[in-house]
């Protein structure tokens, strides 16, 4: 029997890639997204290997009817908390509904899925969720986004500590930048920008080697954790320049 996992936010960027390179490696892929046709697409390419479903991870109560809908015996082998969205906002006029979506997909969304899902996993399966290295310094007009990746970091090295005497191996992303759709509408510079082909590739292997985090590309993240260590006056200062250049 092949392996399992399940895909979050899978009908586009990280998500579609990471899900297509599984399936090319023989894996049963259960896609979760929202978007019907996209996930339909994804799984025309991967005849037999892709399972699409359609749900809002927003909405509770369809994601306990679907979950109740499985079998009882299904387990995954890999559960991986993908799905996220990236809203900027402005400081001098906080937009709050921009805070509750971005919070709701990016965070409230991980904590409703993992508890849906840790059941289906047991001693030797794999809970990987997406976060961002967007929270090791402060960015211009990321407030929500990054506030909520913070969140979801300290989320999973919590869960983890709780779930240490489980068996269940609890996995980290960190990625940058990654050359999506989300960040292709971004209007700055993102430096050491990866291809999404090796993205998911690296979280494949990184998952496959039982890492505890995994943060890409290696360039960016010594670069932002170098800033991050800074004296908090001189971090502040450098920020607020950045922003003005």
């Amino acid at each position: 029997m092949s392996a399992t996992i399940l895909i979050t936010g899978a009908s586009s960027g990280i998500g579609r890639e990471t899900a297509s390179y599984y399936a090319q490696q023989g894996w049963t892929v259960y896609a979760v997204a929202r978007s019907e046709d996209k996930l339909a697409a994804l799984a025309a390419e991967h005849p037999e290997k892709i399972i699409p479903v359609s749900l809002d991870l927003t909405d509770y109560a369809a994601m306990q009817e679907w979950q109740a809908s499985l079998p009882a015996a299904l387990h995954f082998d890999v559960v991986l908390l993908n799905a996220g969205n990236c809203e900027y906002v402005e400081a001098n006029d906080l937009d709050l509904d921009a805070f509750a979506r971005t919070f709701a997909i990016n965070f409230q969304a991980v904590v409703s899925s993992t508890k849906l899902l840790l059941p289906r996993l047991k001693a030797g399966n794999t809970l990987a969720i997406v976060s961002s290295m967007a929270h090791f310094f402060p960015f211009t007009r990321s407030e929500a986004y990054g506030a909520s990746k913070a969140a979801v970091s300290y989320f999973v090295d919590s869960l983890r500590v709780d779930l240490s005497d489980s068996g269940i191996h609890i996995c980290l992303i960190e990625p940058g930048f990654i050359d999506t759709p989300l960040t292709q509408k971004n209007d700055f510079q993102m430096p050491f920008l990866m291809p999404v082909a090796a993205a998911a590739k690296r979280i494949f292997d990184g998952i496959e080697a039982g890492k505890l985090r995994l943060r890409f590309p290696r360039r960016l993240a010594y670069l932002l954790k170098t800033l991050s260590v800074l004296p908090y006056g001189l971090r502040c200062k450098l920020a607020a320049k950045m922003k003005q250049s």
